[in-house]
Formats: structure tokens, C-alpha cells, sequence
């Protein structure tokens, strides 16, 4: 059974074509095609030289990375495209081992959260920002160094606004999730992106323009339907529309059953969290630094099924004997009052119907 990072049911409509198009609801049948398109999408990534497996830190949220948006006045742009004019200038500026997905675009009058992202915004110089003229490049995964590294180059180019670290939840981040589509997937020195809805599955086109082999990258474009249900970062938020579809649709594509995450019985072994979690030097460590020391089964059970409920799941993978594994990233206040990112490791119990942990990391 080949496993997935991640899933996009929430932006597009493959997913939920496979499922009540050509499975026509049958869950077991469903997953059987995903397992296809599980081989397929790791066959024409292979063909542009891309290992599927490498790709997990740029597709899904990680403990560490960071995840930011840059910002670039595009008002009376003397470029025919201030798009590329603004990859111009950061694309040389990117390590050549980075491994991050961009969505990027213009910044909508619709609800935008002007007073919060003044506040949040780290300017390049003391100057006032017209939102509703912004062009906005957001990273996933970037370390403090590219965060420090972009932001001092990209502070001479008169357009540029400055950044926002949205690595917490917020309203800032949710606004960007309903704005900005996913673009690209940075390999090192690939870029791998959508040529549309024609063929061929697989090519090296870039249809907007973009200099990438200018700046060192070779182009990996692949067909609309499988860069967008594959290879879409999708930005976390709680409030996206049809994050209640994504996550049933992407649950039931890596576990071949229908799962209700308000009623499924999810299990912390007593034993898992009294004799390693709340013992092991290491995870008790990670367990006092968020507030857990004192966490019982049932409670820590609650705080799982919170997070499943707002946000979605990810790195979905196979033990050896077929037992279907995920993860789902959660958001804690430490002692010193800052909030930290830690994993959760789940399983999916097919005798019991249950969702049951596996360790937290």
C-alpha cells in the first residue's frame, strides 16, 4: 500500500470526482483508485526526476518550519507582469536545498483583515501599506535564516512591503487559505507546477512566463488535476470552506471506511501515555512543555478529536501489516506562554472503528 502526504479535496474537484463519480460512493472501491493514483502521481514525478518521498517538508506543515507571506505594491507596475517582476528578485535569493510550496496572488478587498496584518506586518522601513494594491508570495516550511535572508535583500526593492508570519492560526492566516492559490512546489533546483487541463501528464512548460531557468531551476509541469489533488499546499485554516468535505474525503481515501470524527471513538491507551509518554525523558520533556504532565487518557482523547475536528490530516502511510497511519499537527501554549507546534501520530483500529494514538512528537 503506497502512502500520501497529503490530500486537496477542499480547493478542487478531483477528489471528490474519484469518490461519487467513478467510485460511485463506494468507499473500499475509492480507496482502490486512490491507490492508483498514489502510483501514478509517483511514475510521472519520476519521470522529471523527482522522488515522490522528498516532497513531504514542502507539502505539509512541519514542527519547526515557518510559514510566511511576503508582500509587493504592484500599483502602476511598469512590468507587464509584476508576478514575475517580484520572482525575479526573490527567486535568486532562495538556498539551493529548499524544499517549500508558494501560493501567491493578489490580496482581495473581500474581508481583508487590514488593522491585524498593519500589526503583524515586519516592514523594511517606516511607511504606510495600501493593501488593496498588494501582491502576496506565501512560503510554506521556511527556516528563521531564509525568513531573515529574503526579507534583508528584498528590503532595497522599493515595492516590497515586508512579511507575515503566519506559522500561528488567525484570521490573518485564514483570509490568505480563501485568497491565494497554490502555485509551485520547490524541489531544490525543480519547480514543479501545473501547464493546465491539456495534455501531456508530464512536461517542462511554464505557461505563465516565470524565468525559472534563468535562476537555476529545471521545470517539472504536470496536468491541472493532478498538481492540484496531489501536490497543493493547502494553507491551515479553520474556517476554509469545505474543510469539513476535505477531511471526510481524504480520511476515507487512506482508510477505506466512512469516518465521523465527531463520533468515532478515538483511544489513548493508558499504557501508551503512563509508561512512555509521561516516562520517556524525551516525551515527558515534550509533554511539561505544553501542559500535559498531568493529562489523563480520556482528556488527552478530547484534545485529539478537537484537533481533528479543525484542522486536517496528513501524512497518511501503511504499517507493515496494512494498518493505516496519519498525523495531525497541533497548536499549544508552552510555560513561557508561546504557542509551539507539536505532531500527533494516530492509527485507524479497522477491527474497533477507531481512531487510536500512536505517540506524540
Amino acid at each position: 500500500m503506497l502512502g500520501l502526504h497529503t490530500l486537496d479535496a477542499r480547493d478542487n474537484a478531483l477528489i471528490e470526482w474519484i469518490f461519487a463519480g467513478f467510485a460511485k460512493g463506494d468507499v473500499v472501491a475509492y480507496r482502490e483508485a486512490m491507490q492508483l493514483e498514489a502510483a501514478k502521481i509517483r511514475e510521472l514525478l519520476r519521470e522529471g526526476g523527482i522522488n515522490y518521498d522528498d516532497l513531504k517538508s514542502a507539502l505539509i506543515p512541519t514542527r519547526e518550519g515557518r510559514q510566511v507571506v511576503f508582500v509587493y505594491d504592484w500599483l502602476d507596475h511598469p512590468s507587464f507582469n509584476y508576478a514575475i517582476a517580484f520572482a525575479d528578485v526573490y527567486l535568486p535569493l532562495l538556498r539551493d536545498n529548499l524544499r517549500t510550496s508558494v501560493s501567491q496572488g493578489d490580496l482581495l478587498a473581500d474581508d481583508l483583515p487590514v488593522s491585524l496584518m498593519d500589526c503583524a506586518l515586519v516592514r523594511p522601513r517606516e511607511e504606510t501599506v495600501e493593501w488593496r494594491t498588494q501582491f502576496a508570495v506565501y512560503f510554506s516550511n521556511l527556516k528563521s535564516n531564509d525568513i531573515d535572508a529574503l526579507h534583508r535583500e528584498l528590503s532595497s526593492d522599493p515595492r516590497y512591503r515586508g512579511y507575515i508570519d503566519v506559522t500561528e492560526p488567525g484570521r490573518i492566516r485564514d483570509y490568505l487559505a480563501r485568497c491565494l492559490p497554490s502555485m509551485w512546489v520547490l524541489n531544490g533546483r525543480k519547480v514543479i507546477l501545473t501547464h493546465g487541463g491539456d495534455e501531456p501528464f508530464v512536461g517542462k512548460e511554464d505557461p505563465v512566463g516565470f524565468h525559472f531557468a534563468a535562476n537555476g531551476y529545471d521545470v517539472v509541469s504536470l496536468i491541472d488535476f493532478y498538481f492540484y489533488g496531489f501536490l497543493s499546499y493547502k494553507i491551515e485554516s479553520d474556517v476554509a470552506l469545505r474543510a469539513e468535505a476535505d477531511r471526510y474525503l481524504t480520511l476515507a481515501a487512506h482508510l477505506g471506511a466512512i469516518v465521523d470524527v465527531e463520533k468515532v471513538p478515538i483511544v489513548v491507551p493508558p499504557a501508551k501515555l503512563e509508561s512512555y509518554l509521561l516516562v520517556d525523558p524525551n516525551k515527558l520533556r515534550l509533554m511539561t512543555a505544553i501542559g500535559l504532565r498531568e493529562v489523563t487518557p480520556r482528556q488527552l482523547a478530547d484534545i485529539i478529536r478537537e484537533k481533528l475536528l479543525c484542522n486536517y490530516v496528513y501524512d497518511f502511510r501503511y504499517a507493515e501489516d496494512g494498518t493505516p497511519l496519519f498525523a495531525v499537527s497541533c497548536d499549544f501554549v508552552d510555560n513561557n506562554g508561546q504557542r509551539a507546534r507539536r505532531l500527533i501520530a494516530l492509527k485507524y483500529d479497522m477491527t474497533n472503528a477507531a481512531i487510536s494514538l500512536v505517540t506524540m512528537y
